[in-house]
């Protein structure tokens, strides 16, 4: 290639903060007084014994949208590990198997068993507000993650927070990638020669907030940027590889794979199912000529794997183990009845109300090793 694919992105990387927050017992007994001088310290030795009771006994249940789930997997080993770092909670991991009604089934038991916080990916936004309903009525404070809830939902309850990265910055990310590509290998990106950036779009679920605000932000960042595009087709392949293979196949059919002149894609999975397609029409593997740049959103094995061949443009980190300590530490504060500020989050991120907001993180190649080896020890610890 005459010019460097690695300088695709802008150089944009998140410090994540490593800190940890000292989880304390909101209403487990009270401190006893200091034991008189000359005394013996068996007072205070008893009520820190008392106070490292309360803690092990903070009990927080946290249900996922899908074991099974690629990206859910990932994140739900960091967030055990995490936990056993960080110590002072133990989590109860419940699968919803991307089902509402097990997930509400799930969220009751839970509740009749006393939990002391829940933590919930729920499998849709509608949802959200039936099972919020739920923990309110039981007066257990709820963190959403990684599913948002509608705003109405937000501002009706007291106890409520989400932790989450913002879709619309991955997006644009995303589309940045893209657009450095093209700047960058204009002579052979451009295989019509007509200045116009030719691409399509492989989207998650219709109607799920991330869908929307991710190819939203695609537009909008392609049009700041003062790139002239045509967005040749954009369908829906539901999150699945398997989906988006045949959906490029089809499209590689109706346009040409000289055509294509780019791939945006809502996910890694579906990131890799369009190089696949690509793969197997003999692009991608290595020619700078015969290369469609495709770029994905989650940095999972298999894309990063795919950056390194050289068949995948560029991903961006979700970054779930930032995201992990600050459902944790979040799950701590509410329990002990602590503010929820950035400090206490303890990572890098930016509290705006019951928001906590973790920032994406772009994969380049100096972040690129460093990622692949944390998420391949993370699939060991599996």
């Amino acid at each position: 290639m005459k010019k460097s694919m690695n300088r695709f992105v802008c150089g944009l990387t998140a410090a994540v903060m490593m800190g940890t927050l000292t989880a304390c017992s909101g209403g487990q007994g009270e401190t006893k007084p200091a034991a008189p001088a000359g005394s013996e310290s068996a007072g205070n030795s008893e009520s820190a014994a008392q106070q490292g009771e309360a803690q092990a006994e903070m009990k927080a249940t946290v249900i996922w949208r899908a074991f099974d789930d690629q990206f859910q997997s990932g994140f739900r080993i960091i967030m055990q590990n995490e936990a056993e770092k960080l110590g002072g909670i133990t989590l109860d991991m419940q699968d919803a198997a991307n089902d509402v009604s097990t997930a509400n089934s799930k969220l009751e038991v839970a509740l009749s068993k006393k939990t002391d916080v829940v933590a919930i990916c729920a499998p849709d936004r509608e949802s959200i507000e039936n099972m919020m309903k739920k923990c309110d009525a039981d007066g257990v404070p709820a963190v959403f993650f990684n599913m948002e809830p509608m705003e109405d939902t937000m501002n009706r309850y007291e106890n409520i927070w989400y932790v989450g990265a913002q879709a619309k910055q991955s997006g644009e990310m995303c589309a940045q990638a893209l657009i450095n590509y093209w700047n960058d290998n204009k002579d052979i990106a451009d295989k019509n020669g007509d200045g116009k950036l030719s691409l399509v779009i492989l989207q998650g679920e219709i109607g799920q907030q991330d869908v929307t605000l991710r190819t939203d932000a695609y537009k909008e960042t392609l049009e700041k940027n003062g790139i002239e595009y045509e967005i040749l087709a954009c369908d829906t392949a539901n999150w699945d590889q398997a989906q988006a293979l045949d959906k490029m196949n089809a499209w590689i059919t109706a346009y040409g794979i000289d055509g294509i002149e780019g791939v945006l894609c809502n996910n890694d999975s579906m990131a890799m199912g369009a190089v696949q397609a690509c793969i197997n029409n003999g692009y991608n593997s290595g020619d700078a000529e015969k290369f469609v740049p495709i770029v994905g959103i989650d940095a999972n094995i298999d894309a990063l794997e795919a950056m390194k061949a050289g068949s995948l443009l560029g991903t961006v980190l979700n970054d779930r183990k930032s995201q992990s300590d600050a459902i944790i530490n979040v799950i701590k504060a509410v329990h002990a009845g602590t503010e929820i500020t950035e400090d206490v989050v303890g990572v890098n991120c930016t509290v705006d109300g019951k928001y906590v907001w973790v920032p994406y993180v772009i994969v380049d190649e100096s972040n690129l090793s460093a990622t692949l080896e944390d998420m391949l020890a993370v699939a060991q610890s599996e």
